[in-house]
């Protein structure tokens, strides 16, 4: 079990790597868009860039979908947690199992919705980029599905190692 964890968490690092080079790509064209209407418009110099404000989209929504799976492996996602925390150990740790567990069922659905989006996604293209929409569309049944993997990773460190999944919630990875 502990293997298996690793492993997931070996992925986490790799995609964790990925999303940082997605975010420093954004970055990257918002500058440019910035360059481009302001500083070279204040220079006398008229040219657009409407690709960078379609690229940036795209990378955003990659970002927040692969950011999110990441952050379900320490259940590092907003929640609210006062009542959980307030009852007796063992009916606040079900109580949260339980809540994994429906989390887990959501993001299921998401997945297939996510694939349904990609099969619409085939026909369609990006006004600017020309590029296929399914591209973007697959951040949502991946990242989805890096969610139900990393919670059902989650549950299973708590329950392997024994600790209250309560206060294994939030707490940031020492790797």
């Amino acid at each position: 079990m502990l293997r298996v964890l690793r492993v997931v968490d070996g992925l986490n690092r790799l995609l964790t790597i990925l999303v940082g080079a997605l975010l420093a790509a954004m970055a990257a064209c918002v500058l440019a868009q910035v360059a481009v209407r302001f500083v070279l418009t204040a220079l006398g110099i008229n040219i657009s860039a409407p690709w960078t404000e379609e690229l940036a989209r795209y990378l955003l929504i990659w970002i927040v979908f692969l950011g999110a799976g990441i952050g379900c492996r320490k259940g590092q996602l907003i929640s609210l947690e006062f009542v959980l925390r307030a009852l007796p150990r063992l009916p606040g740790q079900v109580a949260k199992h339980a809540g994994c567990l429906i989390c887990i069922g959501f993001f299921g659905l998401l997945v297939s919705v996510g694939v349904a989006f990609v099969e619409l996604g085939r026909v369609e293209t990006s006004p600017v980029m020309n590029l296929s929409k399914a591209w973007v569309y697959w951040a949502m049944p991946a990242g989805t599905s890096l969610m139900i993997l990393n919670t059902a990773a989650f549950m299973a460190e708590a329950i392997a190692t024994r600790q209250d999944i309560r206060e294994m919630a939030g707490a940031a990875s020492a790797d």
